[in-house]
Protein backbone atom coordinates (compact mmCIF):
# COMPACT_ATOMS: atom_id res chain seq x y z
CA UNK A 1 0.00 0.00 0.00
CA UNK A 2 1.58 3.29 -1.29
CA UNK A 3 0.64 6.42 0.99
CA UNK A 4 0.92 9.58 -0.74
CA UNK A 5 0.21 13.56 0.71
CA UNK A 6 0.92 15.91 -1.57
CA UNK A 7 -0.21 19.04 0.99
CA UNK A 8 3.16 20.37 1.04
CA UNK A 9 3.14 20.48 -2.38
CA UNK A 10 -0.25 22.13 -2.34
CA UNK A 11 1.34 24.66 -0.42
CA UNK A 12 3.88 25.52 -2.12
CA UNK A 13 2.75 25.12 -5.75
CA UNK A 14 -0.59 27.74 -4.85
CA UNK A 15 1.36 30.07 -2.26
CA UNK A 16 -0.67 32.73 -5.02
CA UNK A 17 -3.43 31.45 -5.19
CA UNK A 18 -4.51 29.14 -7.74
CA UNK A 19 -3.75 28.86 -11.62
CA UNK A 20 -5.26 26.09 -13.43
CA UNK A 21 -2.06 25.42 -15.55
CA UNK A 22 0.00 25.27 -12.37
CA UNK A 23 -2.45 22.52 -11.15
CA UNK A 24 -2.44 20.67 -14.19
CA UNK A 25 1.84 20.33 -13.66
CA UNK A 26 1.10 19.25 -9.90
CA UNK A 27 -1.34 16.43 -10.87
CA UNK A 28 0.67 15.36 -13.73
CA UNK A 29 3.43 14.47 -11.39
CA UNK A 30 0.89 12.45 -9.03
CA UNK A 31 0.19 10.62 -12.47
CA UNK A 32 0.25 11.89 -16.26
CA UNK A 33 -3.78 10.21 -16.18
CA UNK A 34 -4.96 12.45 -13.43
CA UNK A 35 -5.60 16.11 -15.12
CA UNK A 36 -7.40 14.87 -17.64
CA UNK A 37 -9.54 12.51 -15.12
CA UNK A 38 -10.54 15.80 -12.88
CA UNK A 39 -11.22 17.62 -15.51
CA UNK A 40 -13.22 15.19 -18.05
CA UNK A 41 -14.67 14.02 -14.56
CA UNK A 42 -15.67 18.07 -13.35
CA UNK A 43 -16.53 19.41 -17.25
CA UNK A 44 -20.80 19.96 -16.05
CA UNK A 45 -19.82 21.99 -13.61
CA UNK A 46 -19.26 25.94 -14.31
CA UNK A 47 -15.61 26.32 -12.59
CA UNK A 48 -15.71 29.70 -11.94
CA UNK A 49 -18.87 29.56 -9.94
CA UNK A 50 -18.76 25.93 -9.06
CA UNK A 51 -15.24 24.70 -8.76
CA UNK A 52 -13.02 27.85 -8.31
CA UNK A 53 -14.69 29.54 -4.96
CA UNK A 54 -14.08 26.11 -2.98
CA UNK A 55 -10.59 26.00 -4.41
CA UNK A 56 -9.96 29.29 -3.26
CA UNK A 57 -11.43 28.01 0.65
CA UNK A 58 -9.35 25.39 0.62
CA UNK A 59 -6.03 26.85 0.11
CA UNK A 60 -5.43 28.19 3.50
CA UNK A 61 -2.12 27.16 5.46
CA UNK A 62 -3.90 26.54 8.70
CA UNK A 63 -6.66 24.65 7.31
CA UNK A 64 -4.76 22.22 5.08
CA UNK A 65 -2.57 21.72 7.81
CA UNK A 66 -4.97 20.19 10.08
CA UNK A 67 -6.36 17.90 7.23
CA UNK A 68 -2.91 16.85 6.74
CA UNK A 69 -2.27 15.75 10.25
CA UNK A 70 -5.37 13.78 10.87
CA UNK A 71 -4.83 11.98 7.50
CA UNK A 72 -1.21 10.62 8.57
CA UNK A 73 -3.23 9.68 12.16
CA UNK A 74 -5.36 7.52 10.42
CA UNK A 75 -2.84 6.12 7.81
CA UNK A 76 -0.75 5.53 11.07
CA UNK A 77 -3.26 2.63 12.25
CA UNK A 78 -4.87 2.03 9.04
CA UNK A 79 -3.42 -1.55 8.90
CA UNK A 80 -4.84 -2.42 11.96
CA UNK A 81 -8.09 -1.71 10.66
CA UNK A 82 -7.46 -3.65 7.18
CA UNK A 83 -7.05 -7.04 8.93
CA UNK A 84 -10.77 -7.30 9.21
CA UNK A 85 -11.79 -6.99 5.87
CA UNK A 86 -8.46 -8.25 3.66
CA UNK A 87 -6.42 -11.35 4.38
CA UNK A 88 -2.91 -9.79 3.10
CA UNK A 89 -2.69 -5.81 2.70
CA UNK A 90 -4.14 -4.55 -0.13
CA UNK A 91 -1.78 -3.24 -3.25
CA UNK A 92 -3.44 0.20 -3.52
CA UNK A 93 -2.83 3.69 -3.29
CA UNK A 94 -3.87 6.63 -1.37
CA UNK A 95 -3.61 10.37 -2.39
CA UNK A 96 -4.36 13.17 -0.54
CA UNK A 97 -4.48 16.06 -3.08
CA UNK A 98 -6.22 18.86 -4.24
CA UNK A 99 -9.13 18.25 -7.01
CA UNK A 100 -11.46 20.33 -8.84
CA UNK A 101 -14.00 19.47 -6.69
CA UNK A 102 -14.09 15.69 -7.94
CA UNK A 103 -15.81 14.47 -4.51
CA UNK A 104 -13.91 14.43 -1.02
CA UNK A 105 -13.46 10.43 -1.96
CA UNK A 106 -13.04 8.81 -5.02
CA UNK A 107 -12.33 4.66 -5.20
CA UNK A 108 -10.68 4.24 -8.44
CA UNK A 109 -7.91 3.39 -10.79
CA UNK A 110 -4.54 5.47 -12.03
CA UNK A 111 -1.30 4.16 -14.20
CA UNK A 112 -3.19 0.25 -13.11
CA UNK A 113 -3.45 0.69 -9.96
CA UNK A 114 -6.43 0.72 -7.75
CA UNK A 115 -6.19 3.78 -5.84
CA UNK A 116 -8.15 5.73 -3.83
CA UNK A 117 -8.02 9.91 -4.41
CA UNK A 118 -8.88 11.97 -1.17
CA UNK A 119 -10.06 15.80 -2.48
CA UNK A 120 -8.55 18.20 0.35
CA UNK A 121 -10.68 20.95 -1.38
CA UNK A 122 -13.84 18.92 -0.92
CA UNK A 123 -12.89 17.28 2.59
CA UNK A 124 -12.33 21.18 3.56
CA UNK A 125 -15.48 22.50 2.17
CA UNK A 126 -17.52 19.85 3.95
CA UNK A 127 -15.38 19.90 7.38
CA UNK A 128 -14.65 16.48 7.01
CA UNK A 129 -10.98 17.03 8.28
CA UNK A 130 -11.13 15.84 11.57
CA UNK A 131 -9.59 11.87 12.43
CA UNK A 132 -13.09 10.64 13.00
CA UNK A 133 -14.83 12.11 9.27
CA UNK A 134 -11.38 11.32 7.89
CA UNK A 135 -11.02 7.55 8.82
CA UNK A 136 -15.02 7.04 7.66
CA UNK A 137 -14.00 8.71 4.14
CA UNK A 138 -10.80 6.56 3.60
CA UNK A 139 -12.53 3.08 4.86
CA UNK A 140 -15.59 4.40 2.85
CA UNK A 141 -13.76 4.53 -0.53
CA UNK A 142 -11.73 1.58 0.69
CA UNK A 143 -14.75 -0.60 1.07
CA UNK A 144 -15.30 0.35 -2.69
CA UNK A 145 -12.00 -0.94 -3.61
CA UNK A 146 -12.98 -4.42 -2.02
CA UNK A 147 -16.00 -4.69 -3.80
CA UNK A 148 -13.95 -4.29 -6.82
CA UNK A 149 -11.41 -6.65 -5.82
CA UNK A 150 -13.69 -9.02 -4.49
CA UNK A 151 -17.07 -8.83 -6.75
CA UNK A 152 -19.04 -6.88 -9.19
CA UNK A 153 -18.72 -3.26 -8.52
CA UNK A 154 -19.78 -1.98 -11.60
CA UNK A 155 -23.21 -2.93 -12.93
CA UNK A 156 -23.69 -1.23 -16.53
CA UNK A 157 -26.53 1.60 -16.07
CA UNK A 158 -27.97 2.31 -19.14
CA UNK A 159 -31.52 2.95 -17.53
CA UNK A 160 -32.81 4.77 -14.26
CA UNK A 161 -33.69 1.87 -12.71
CA UNK A 162 -30.09 -0.10 -13.34
CA UNK A 163 -28.20 3.26 -12.48
CA UNK A 164 -30.91 3.47 -8.84
CA UNK A 165 -29.65 -0.08 -7.98
CA UNK A 166 -26.13 0.08 -8.60
CA UNK A 167 -25.63 3.00 -6.71
CA UNK A 168 -28.03 1.62 -3.72
CA UNK A 169 -26.13 -1.31 -4.27
CA UNK A 170 -22.83 -0.25 -4.10
CA UNK A 171 -22.37 2.34 -1.54
CA UNK A 172 -24.19 -0.19 1.07
CA UNK A 173 -21.69 -2.71 0.23
CA UNK A 174 -18.84 0.10 1.05
CA UNK A 175 -20.82 1.48 4.02
CA UNK A 176 -21.16 -2.31 5.29
CA UNK A 177 -17.56 -2.80 4.81
CA UNK A 178 -16.51 1.06 6.44
CA UNK A 179 -18.40 -0.41 9.31
CA UNK A 180 -16.67 -3.61 9.55
CA UNK A 181 -13.28 -1.93 9.15
CA UNK A 182 -13.98 0.57 11.84
CA UNK A 183 -15.84 -1.91 14.03
CA UNK A 184 -18.90 -0.01 14.70
CA UNK A 185 -22.18 -0.87 12.66
CA UNK A 186 -24.35 2.13 13.71
CA UNK A 187 -21.44 4.57 12.59
CA UNK A 188 -22.60 7.20 10.13
CA UNK A 189 -20.18 10.08 9.71
CA UNK A 190 -23.48 11.88 8.73
CA UNK A 191 -25.34 11.52 12.30
CA UNK A 192 -25.23 14.99 13.15
CA UNK A 193 -28.51 16.61 14.56
CA UNK A 194 -30.47 13.26 14.34
CA UNK A 195 -29.63 12.39 11.15
CA UNK A 196 -29.63 8.71 11.86
CA UNK A 197 -32.68 8.54 14.32
CA UNK A 198 -34.74 10.30 11.28
CA UNK A 199 -33.47 7.64 8.95
CA UNK A 200 -34.63 5.06 11.25
CA UNK A 201 -37.98 6.18 11.74
CA UNK A 202 -38.92 6.84 8.62
CA UNK A 203 -37.04 3.76 6.88
CA UNK A 204 -40.25 2.49 5.53
CA UNK A 205 -41.50 5.96 3.95
CA UNK A 206 -37.65 6.06 2.10
CA UNK A 207 -37.40 2.88 0.91
CA UNK A 208 -40.90 2.76 -0.46
CA UNK A 209 -40.36 6.44 -2.02
CA UNK A 210 -36.97 4.34 -3.47
CA UNK A 211 -39.04 1.82 -4.62
CA UNK A 212 -41.62 3.98 -6.55
CA UNK A 213 -38.72 6.57 -7.95
CA UNK A 214 -37.37 3.56 -10.04
CA UNK A 215 -40.69 2.23 -10.93
CA UNK A 216 -41.42 5.78 -12.28
CA UNK A 217 -38.26 5.50 -13.69
CA UNK A 218 -37.97 9.25 -12.16
CA UNK A 219 -34.42 10.19 -10.49
CA UNK A 220 -32.81 8.93 -7.45
CA UNK A 221 -30.26 11.68 -7.21
CA UNK A 222 -32.21 13.37 -4.23
CA UNK A 223 -30.55 10.28 -1.79
CA UNK A 224 -26.95 10.84 -2.89
CA UNK A 225 -24.83 13.49 -2.13
CA UNK A 226 -23.95 16.74 0.00
CA UNK A 227 -25.83 18.88 -2.59
CA UNK A 228 -28.45 16.95 -2.89
CA UNK A 229 -31.29 16.10 -0.34
CA UNK A 230 -34.84 14.40 0.17
CA UNK A 231 -36.85 15.70 2.43
CA UNK A 232 -34.00 18.13 3.98
CA UNK A 233 -31.98 15.21 4.46
CA UNK A 234 -28.43 14.58 2.57
CA UNK A 235 -27.07 11.08 1.96
CA UNK A 236 -30.01 8.89 2.83
CA UNK A 237 -29.09 6.41 0.38
CA UNK A 238 -25.97 5.48 2.12
CA UNK A 239 -28.32 4.57 5.03
CA UNK A 240 -30.61 2.98 2.71
CA UNK A 241 -28.12 0.74 0.73
CA UNK A 242 -26.48 -0.22 4.44
CA UNK A 243 -29.89 -1.38 5.60
CA UNK A 244 -30.29 -2.99 2.13
CA UNK A 245 -27.29 -4.73 2.28
CA UNK A 246 -27.20 -6.08 6.17
CA UNK A 247 -30.77 -7.69 5.04
CA UNK A 248 -29.04 -9.39 2.52
CA UNK A 249 -26.75 -10.42 5.02
CA UNK A 250 -28.83 -12.45 6.94
CA UNK A 251 -29.39 -14.87 4.14
CA UNK A 252 -26.00 -14.14 2.17
CA UNK A 253 -22.03 -13.65 2.93
CA UNK A 254 -20.64 -10.38 1.88
CA UNK A 255 -18.31 -12.13 -0.93
CA UNK A 256 -22.09 -13.58 -2.21
CA UNK A 257 -23.37 -10.06 -2.10
CA UNK A 258 -20.45 -8.38 -3.82
CA UNK A 259 -20.84 -10.72 -6.69
CA UNK A 260 -24.69 -10.47 -7.03
CA UNK A 261 -25.79 -9.32 -10.72
CA UNK A 262 -28.63 -6.56 -11.39
CA UNK A 263 -31.54 -9.35 -11.84
CA UNK A 264 -31.03 -10.87 -8.57
CA UNK A 265 -30.30 -7.68 -7.09
CA UNK A 266 -33.38 -5.70 -8.49
CA UNK A 267 -35.42 -8.54 -7.01
CA UNK A 268 -34.18 -8.42 -3.82
CA UNK A 269 -34.89 -5.06 -3.67
CA UNK A 270 -38.21 -4.84 -4.39
CA UNK A 271 -38.95 -7.70 -1.63
CA UNK A 272 -36.87 -5.55 0.44
CA UNK A 273 -38.66 -2.03 -0.15
CA UNK A 274 -42.19 -3.90 0.00
CA UNK A 275 -41.26 -5.40 3.46
CA UNK A 276 -42.20 -3.19 6.48
CA UNK A 277 -42.47 -3.96 10.24
CA UNK A 278 -45.53 -2.39 11.87
CA UNK A 279 -47.39 -1.95 14.93
CA UNK A 280 -50.14 -4.10 15.24
CA UNK A 281 -53.74 -2.58 15.47
CA UNK A 282 -56.39 -4.75 17.79
CA UNK A 283 -58.64 -4.52 14.89
CA UNK A 284 -56.16 -6.72 12.91
CA UNK A 285 -55.41 -9.62 15.61
CA UNK A 286 -57.50 -11.79 13.51
CA UNK A 287 -55.08 -11.75 10.89
CA UNK A 288 -52.45 -13.31 13.54
CA UNK A 289 -53.66 -16.72 12.18
CA UNK A 290 -51.83 -16.31 8.65
CA UNK A 291 -48.72 -16.88 11.24
CA UNK A 292 -49.60 -18.89 13.45
CA UNK A 293 -52.76 -20.73 14.24
CA UNK A 294 -54.84 -18.94 16.79
CA UNK A 295 -57.93 -21.28 17.01
CA UNK A 296 -55.63 -24.13 18.71
CA UNK A 297 -53.74 -21.36 21.08
CA UNK A 298 -55.20 -21.19 24.75
CA UNK A 299 -53.41 -17.89 25.03
CA UNK A 300 -54.99 -16.41 21.97
CA UNK A 301 -57.71 -14.08 24.07
CA UNK A 302 -55.19 -13.58 27.06
CA UNK A 303 -52.94 -12.20 24.05
CA UNK A 304 -55.88 -10.39 23.09
CA UNK A 305 -56.62 -8.62 26.25
CA UNK A 306 -53.39 -7.54 26.91
CA UNK A 307 -52.68 -5.97 23.77
CA UNK A 308 -56.28 -3.86 23.85
CA UNK A 309 -55.08 -3.22 27.48
CA UNK A 310 -51.70 -1.13 25.80
CA UNK A 311 -49.83 -3.75 27.96
CA UNK A 312 -48.57 -6.09 24.68
CA UNK A 313 -47.05 -4.03 21.98
CA UNK A 314 -46.99 -6.40 19.20
CA UNK A 315 -44.70 -5.63 16.02
CA UNK A 316 -46.06 -7.32 12.48
CA UNK A 317 -43.21 -8.13 9.43
CA UNK A 318 -45.52 -7.74 6.48
CA UNK A 319 -44.56 -8.51 3.09
CA UNK A 320 -46.75 -6.95 0.54
CA UNK A 321 -49.08 -6.71 3.42
CA UNK A 322 -49.37 -10.31 4.41
CA UNK A 323 -48.57 -10.90 7.83
CA UNK A 324 -45.12 -13.32 7.68
CA UNK A 325 -44.05 -13.21 11.36
CA UNK A 326 -44.46 -11.02 14.72
CA UNK A 327 -42.74 -9.90 18.20
CA UNK A 328 -44.02 -8.50 20.94
CA UNK A 329 -42.93 -5.78 23.77
CA UNK A 330 -45.12 -6.82 27.22
CA UNK A 331 -44.56 -3.65 29.76
CA UNK A 332 -45.67 -5.77 32.73
CA UNK A 333 -45.00 -9.81 32.22
CA UNK A 334 -46.23 -10.02 36.16
CA UNK A 335 -42.49 -11.46 36.65
CA UNK A 336 -39.88 -9.32 38.66
CA UNK A 337 -37.25 -11.04 36.41
CA UNK A 338 -38.59 -10.22 33.29
CA UNK A 339 -40.07 -7.00 33.69
CA UNK A 340 -39.53 -3.74 36.16
CA UNK A 341 -41.24 -0.45 34.99
CA UNK A 342 -39.74 2.65 32.85
CA UNK A 343 -36.37 -0.12 33.30
CA UNK A 344 -36.85 -3.29 31.70
CA UNK A 345 -39.14 -4.74 29.23
CA UNK A 346 -40.32 -8.43 28.06
CA UNK A 347 -39.43 -10.12 24.49
CA UNK A 348 -42.58 -12.23 23.96
CA UNK A 349 -43.97 -14.32 21.18
CA UNK A 350 -41.64 -13.84 18.62
CA UNK A 351 -42.65 -15.91 15.44
CA UNK A 352 -42.15 -16.45 12.08
CA UNK A 353 -44.88 -18.47 9.63
CA UNK A 354 -43.27 -21.60 9.01
CA UNK A 355 -42.14 -21.06 5.01
CA UNK A 356 -41.01 -17.97 5.78
CA UNK A 357 -38.55 -19.31 8.23
CA UNK A 358 -34.32 -19.40 7.95
CA UNK A 359 -34.22 -16.40 5.64
CA UNK A 360 -33.20 -14.03 8.54
CA UNK A 361 -36.55 -12.65 9.41
CA UNK A 362 -36.25 -13.63 13.04
CA UNK A 363 -33.04 -11.76 13.28
CA UNK A 364 -34.84 -8.31 11.53
CA UNK A 365 -37.65 -8.70 14.16
CA UNK A 366 -35.59 -8.90 16.94
CA UNK A 367 -33.07 -5.71 15.97
CA UNK A 368 -36.55 -3.45 15.11
CA UNK A 369 -37.20 -4.91 18.68
CA UNK A 370 -34.18 -3.79 20.23
CA UNK A 371 -34.31 -0.21 18.45
CA UNK A 372 -37.91 -0.14 19.72
CA UNK A 373 -37.20 -1.07 23.32
CA UNK A 374 -34.28 1.78 23.47
CA UNK A 375 -36.47 4.32 22.04
CA UNK A 376 -39.30 3.80 24.61
CA UNK A 377 -36.41 4.26 27.11
CA UNK A 378 -35.64 0.90 28.44
CA UNK A 379 -32.50 0.11 29.59
CA UNK A 380 -32.76 -4.09 29.49
CA UNK A 381 -34.57 -6.15 27.54
CA UNK A 382 -35.57 -10.05 28.65
CA UNK A 383 -36.91 -12.77 26.66
CA UNK A 384 -37.74 -16.56 27.95
CA UNK A 385 -36.59 -19.92 25.61
CA UNK A 386 -36.54 -23.39 26.36
CA UNK A 387 -32.84 -24.86 26.26
CA UNK A 388 -33.44 -27.34 23.63
CA UNK A 389 -34.26 -24.16 20.86
CA UNK A 390 -30.64 -24.40 20.01
CA UNK A 391 -31.90 -22.13 17.29
CA UNK A 392 -33.33 -19.43 19.26
CA UNK A 393 -30.41 -19.63 21.66
CA UNK A 394 -27.98 -18.91 19.16
CA UNK A 395 -30.22 -15.69 17.65
CA UNK A 396 -30.73 -14.53 21.15
CA UNK A 397 -27.02 -14.62 22.55
CA UNK A 398 -26.47 -13.16 18.85
CA UNK A 399 -28.17 -10.14 19.94
CA UNK A 400 -26.60 -9.72 23.26
CA UNK A 401 -29.27 -11.61 25.45
CA UNK A 402 -26.48 -13.44 27.21
CA UNK A 403 -27.12 -13.05 31.35
CA UNK A 404 -28.57 -15.81 32.54
CA UNK A 405 -31.70 -14.51 35.22
CA UNK A 406 -32.95 -17.99 35.63
CA UNK A 407 -31.91 -22.11 34.54
CA UNK A 408 -34.83 -23.75 35.95
CA UNK A 409 -37.95 -25.99 34.77
CA UNK A 410 -41.76 -25.58 34.65
CA UNK A 411 -44.20 -27.98 33.62
CA UNK A 412 -43.08 -27.15 29.84
CA UNK A 413 -39.78 -28.23 30.38
CA UNK A 414 -36.37 -26.48 31.25
CA UNK A 415 -35.61 -23.15 29.82
CA UNK A 416 -33.95 -20.02 30.36
CA UNK A 417 -34.56 -16.10 31.41
CA UNK A 418 -32.02 -13.98 29.71
CA UNK A 419 -31.33 -10.24 29.91
CA UNK A 420 -29.48 -8.06 27.47
CA UNK A 421 -29.21 -4.74 28.49
CA UNK A 422 -29.22 -2.00 25.59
Amino acid sequence: MKIINTCDKIKSVFANGFDIELWRKYAGEISHELPSKCENDAKSYDFNRDVLPVLENALNNEKIDFVSRNFQSVIDTLNENLSKLFDTEPDINIVLYLGLCNGAGWATTLDGKNTVLLGIEKIIELSWGDETNMRALILHEIGHLWHKLNGNLHIPEYTKRRKGIAQLYCEGVAMVCEHILCGDDEFYHQDKDGWLDWCRENEIEIKKEYLRRLDAKESVQDFFGDWCSYNGHSDIGYFLGCRFVNHLMKTHSLKDIANMKYRVLNKKFTEFANTVIESLSLEDYHKCSNIWNMKAQPLTEKWREEIDAGNRLVFIYKIEDEFIGEGALVLDAGDADYTIPDKRVYVSRMIVKKEYRNRGIGSEILEFLIRKAESMGFSEMTIGVDKNNLNALHLYKKYGFTEVLFDGADENGEYLKLMKRI
